[in-house]
This record gives structure tokens, sequence and C-alpha cells, in this order.
């Protein structure tokens, strides 16, 4: 059998620079809103972190504590306790989730089907002035694409 010709592989790539995508980002924030909201009660930034919580609101914070041997955020503050004590009544985590979900499971669905499509024809519609925010970007060299 003869041997296989290979192309030689030039010593030199042209690469072009990586770019951060502002509407991408935005797109990204967005569905991750709704999935906590859907899933933890709460929005992006509740979740990311906050000590002011609802009943049956998780936050990242918690779900850590959770995964190291907490209570995954599902212990709700009652009232004092003679003594001075403070009650908690907790739920299971599975339970809360579920709660969640009931309560905001079609409008975190819808979210996450409405906002891909709103942006792909948000980006139809606006490509002309795009291409021309990008260009300008481009020459002043800022690794950012709109």
């Amino acid at each position: 059998m003869a041997a296989r010709r290979t192309r030689r592989k030039s010593a030199r790539r042209s690469r072009a620079p990586k770019t951060l995508n502002l509407g991408g980002i935005a797109e990204s924030a967005l569905i991750a809103n709704a999935v906590t909201q859907g899933f933890f009660n709460g929005n992006l930034q509740e979740f990311i972190g906050t000590s002011n919580l609802a009943p049956g609101q998780i936050t990242a914070r918690e779900l850590l504590s959770g995964i190291t041997g907490g209570s995954f955020g599902t212990q709700v503050k009652g009232g004092m306790a003679p003594g001075g004590y403070q009650l908690t009544v907790g739920s299971p985590f599975g339970q809360t989730i579920r709660s969640n979900l009931t309560n905001n499971g079609a409008a975190m669905v819808g979210q996450l089907i409405l906002i891909p499509a709103g942006f792909k024809v948000f980006t139809k519609l606006t490509r002309k002035p795009r291409s021309t925010m990008n260009k300008a970007l481009k020459m002043s060299g800022l690794p950012m694409r709109v």
C-alpha cells in the first residue's frame, strides 16, 4: 500500500482576535435570569447574593451550603420561641424546587423559548447598524462586538 500524501501545514496561521459579543452576554443573562426565577424563585441578582430572602427562595450561597452539608436554603425563618431562640421550619430541597417550578415553570419555559427567538429576530433586523458599529469597534481596537 502506498503511503498517504499529506499536505504540509503552514508554519504560521492567521487567527482572528478573540472578541466579546455584548449581544450574546445579554441573551445569556436573560436566559440565566429565567432559569433562576423558575427553579430558585429569585432573579439572577438575588440568586448571586442577597440576604433578604422570601420563603421558598434559594441563593447560590445556600446551594453551595447544601452541597457541603447545610440545608440547601430550605430553612424558613419563623417566630421567636420562649427563651429567645429562633424557630425554623424547613421543607425538603426537592419539595421547594417543585413548588417553585409549579409557580414559575410556565413563565420560565415561555421565556426560554421567546428570548432566543427574539434575539434572532433582533439580530436580523439590526444587521446593518450592528455591522457599522462592529467595524468602528474593530478600528478602535476594542475587543468586543455588538
